[in-house]
């Protein structure tokens, strides 16, 4: 009897044969399917019409688009452009024949050499991907312009000459470190690129930064300060001038009076009472045209709200810090 019922079982039709059936013949086509496409992908002779995303460009911005200095160079003051560079240049880059790299590069020679190639010296990958051929007028007018756009990522933290009779005396100088100084300029060819005179017309004051005293970060003030301003000052409490004076307890103190440090008589013609935020807005957005004639060679911070942090930092170091507005 157990015989016969599993004879009648053996022979009883599976309800779910036909689902079984389709479903095997469905996952043939799809494995045949895949397996189709998947040659296609892998031996495809062509490559897609246009890539999804563009990869990014790693050169500078196009030479054209920065203002020849041709012109100024042939009247620069080769004098002026020293004492620039041993005021802003010498905390990090030496420039006897033979003398030794520091933070950055010895720069005896550098016009006419080849491009971020100063021997014994690392530079980083950022500039070393935009080296192309040797330093000539335009390639170090635009990096002394700015750096960061010419080469972004550099560890050079300089915001950059934006004076360009500045520059164009610091290019002539840099010219005159050298056995066999490159050419200067045809005069021909200076006339027809000569530098447009300055956009900001003189007289003209620093932008209002009241607003963003509230949003300042006094951390990245110091950053700021440590990269382009302690080779100069200074800012412990007590602490020593240097190339200029100590910056301690700046804000609210008076005006160009520092114990100890003797001022240009530039800067003290201009010195009227005591430093208040917008005193030192103005001074520090442009230091020659606040003081013309100062001994203070720096170009000045244009980034409104990098300038807000540095006087959020400034006024920080002090016994007694002013209200910021």
């Amino acid at each position: 009897m157990s015989t016969q019922h599993n004879g009648e079982a053996g022979h009883k039709r599976d309800p779910l044969l036909f689902n079984k059936i389709a479903g095997g013949v469905l996952s043939a086509g799809l494995v045949l399917w895949i397996g189709v496409h998947i040659a296609d992908f892998l031996t495809a002779s062509k490559a897609p019409p246009k890539p999804v995303v563009a990869a990014a460009s790693t050169a500078p911005a196009a030479a054209a688009a920065i203002p020849s200095i041709n012109g100024l160079i042939l009247k620069a003051d080769v004098k002026k452009g020293a004492a620039f560079v041993q005021q802003q240049c010498s905390a990090c880059h030496s420039v006897n024949q033979g003398g030794a790299n520091g933070v950055g590069p010895n720069l005896y020679g550098v016009m006419g050499a080849p491009m971020f190639a100063h021997a014994g010296y690392h530079f980083s990958s950022a500039v070393e991907k935009v080296a192309k051929g040797n330093w000539g007028y335009q390639k170090m007018n635009a990096w002394l312009l700015d750096p960061q756009t010419f080469a972004s990522g550099t560890r050079m933290g300089y915001p950059g000459i934006k004076n360009d009779v500045q520059r164009a005396d610091v290019i002539a100088y840099l010219r005159t470190l050298s056995a066999n100084p490159i050419a200067l300029p045809s005069a021909t060819a200076a006339v027809a690129s000569a530098a447009p005179a300055p956009a900001v017309a003189a007289g003209d004051g620093a932008p209002s930064i009241k607003a963003l005293y509230a949003s300042a970060v006094i951390t990245k003030g110091q950053s700021f300060f440590e990269q382009q301003c302690s080779a100069c000052h200074s800012i412990n409490k007590g602490g020593a001038a240097g190339v200029g004076p100590n910056l301690y307890g700046v804000l609210q103190g008076p005006m160009f009076a520092h114990p100890g440090y003797d001022f240009s008589s530039a800067a003290k013609k201009i010195a009227s009472g005591n430093w208040t935020p917008h005193a030192m807005n103005q001074w520090l957005y442009d230091p020659m045209k606040d003081a013309p004639g100062t001994r203070m060679g720096y170009p000045g911070i244009k980034n409104n709200q990098v300038r807000a942090d540095v006087i959020a930092y400034l006024n920080a170091q002090s016994d007694a810090p002013a209200a910021l507005k």
